[in-house]
């Protein structure tokens, strides 16, 4: 028998059949969701030498290049504060280290007077109703001990990554290097991309935030073999250096702080500087690796498409430039670093060359899932740019090497001033590796007064205050 449908109704139906029909879906594979999960990757100590940076020919990060053409790379990233404690409670706290008053090693985020009741974001996030999931080292004094202990519900397993019995290269364990005859299954690091992977495999019911804190290329450089066997060491190619870079730098005892690493002239006398950047290369490799495995479990589980990945470095790293090793200057090598962000709603292979700071993070996390901010932030937003706003221009970004000595990046230029007003300053167009100080050149006047405008004030006494 046959339904009889009214001419009224049949018109009803037909509307409603081709309303459905052209419908766009409730959400969209391509538009950010309103809560949508988060995976921090924070590397430990990992320059600017990522494939998709072109930063040294022979690097090899295939997984990180394959991140960076998921979203946006951003190519003039830099930290606040020149090594790893500072930089970490900065980016954490969304705090300039001359407002928490952090440099060093002490005080640690918990004990600083300026950040008490200033929650860091993976605790403020947990707040906000997100599962929280951490392990590695995010906080220097890592995660899931002592006062980080409230900071994630849930602790990511890791492990410490091996090391020989004894010194390879160096004297001092914490600075040795060479490879080690274990799989990766022994390293730490790895266990925690494996780890991490499975936990992103799962389903999972409310909005979460995993964050994923790798050690390697920290030293001591020790990662297994086979990342060694990638780069020869008769082919290894040595960053750009000038016998002579120093001779322009004002204050070379402050510009290259004393501390455990060790010493470019004694590294050329023992000819390790082809070893140590063999080093390097390999444990890059490593973790590349290591980032691999997370991403993979991304893929394969189901939150991939309702994920934001967000990928940066606490700190760059000197293999020599500036006759210097490690970090703790104010130059290019230590300041810049990887930085990327992917997910839902950021258009794939786009690239950025603003200057933003790691300090940035905190305010566009807060915009990602539109929260209320907790407490006054001196980053600014990159909503606006994951949105592909072109017209965004960000501020001179500032990094700190001491509470009197400072510097700032803008687009094109790096400018450093001293604590007794001396200055450098670089044209990143011309001179990427900043062999040229211009500082005394008066043609580039109204650029360094740009950029100084952009530091903190000088302390009493100094002699840029004198000779105002």
């Amino acid at each position: 028998m046959k339904l009889a449908i009214s001419p009224c109704w049949r018109i009803l139906l037909s509307s409603l059949i081709l309303l459905l029909s052209v419908a766009p879906p409730l959400q969209a594979d391509d538009s950010p969701p309103a809560r949508p999960n988060l995976l921090v990757i924070a590397i430990d100590d990992l320059n600017d030498w990522i494939g998709v940076l072109d930063e040294h020919p022979q690097v090899q990060t295939p997984n990180i290049d394959r991140l960076a053409a998921r979203g946006l790379l951003f190519t003039n990233a830099h930290v606040q504060a020149t090594f790893c404690a500072p930089s970490r409670i900065s980016m954490l706290s969304g705090r300039l280290p001359t407002t928490s008053g952090c440099f060093e090693f002490k005080p640690r985020y918990d004990q600083a007077a300026t950040l008490q009741g200033i929650a860091p974001w993976p605790m403020w996030l947990g707040r906000q109703g997100y599962k929280t999931y951490g392990g590695g080292k995010i906080f220097h004094e890592g995660t899931g001990a002592g006062w980080t202990v409230d900071c994630f519900e849930q602790i990511i397993p890791s492990g410490r990554n091996p090391r020989p019995d004894t010194p390879i290269h160096w004297p001092v364990r914490v600075w040795d290097w060479g490879p080690i005859d274990q799989p990766d299954s022994a390293m730490g690091d790895y266990h925690l991309a494996v780890e991490t992977g499975r936990l992103l495999k799962q389903q999972h019911d409310q909005p979460f935030l995993m964050v994923a804190g790798f050690r390697r290329p920290h030293v001591p450089l020790h990662v297994p073999k086979k990342y060694f066997d990638r780069y020869p060491l008769k082919d290894v190619v040595l960053p750009e250096v000038r016998e002579d870079d120093l001779d322009d730098v004002p204050h070379p005892e402050v510009a290259l702080t004393p501390h455990a690493a060790p010493n470019h002239a004694e590294i050329l006398e023992k000819d390790l500087w082809k070893s140590l950047t063999q080093a390097y290369l390999a444990s890059i490799t490593f973790v590349d690796h290591c980032v691999g495995e997370v991403l993979a479990g991304l893929d394969e589980g189901p939150h991939g498409k309702n994920t934001i990945v967000i990928l940066w470095s606490d700190h760059g790293f000197h293999l020599g430039e500036k006759q210097h090793w490690a970090k703790r200057t104010l130059w290019e090598e230590t300041t810049r670093i990887p930085m990327i962000i992917a997910g839902p709603g950021i258009e794939a292979g786009t690239t950025c060359a603003e200057p933003v700071g790691l300090i940035d993070l905190y305010p566009t996390l807060v915009d990602l899932i539109d929260g209320a901010t907790p407490h006054e932030l001196e980053g600014v937003s990159l909503l606006p740019l994951l949105q592909g706003k072109s017209e965004f221009r960000h501020p001179p970004v500032v990094t700190s090497l001491t509470p009197e000595d400072h510097a700032a990046r803008s687009r094109d230029f790096r400018y450093i001033r001293y604590r007794d007003g001396s200055e450098e300053l670089y044209d990143h167009r011309n001179d990427p590796h900043e062999f040229n100080n211009l500082a005394d050149d008066n043609r580039w006047d109204s650029v360094k007064a740009e950029l100084a405008n952009a530091l903190p004030s000088p302390p009493a006494g100094t002699t840029e205050e004198k000779q105002d």
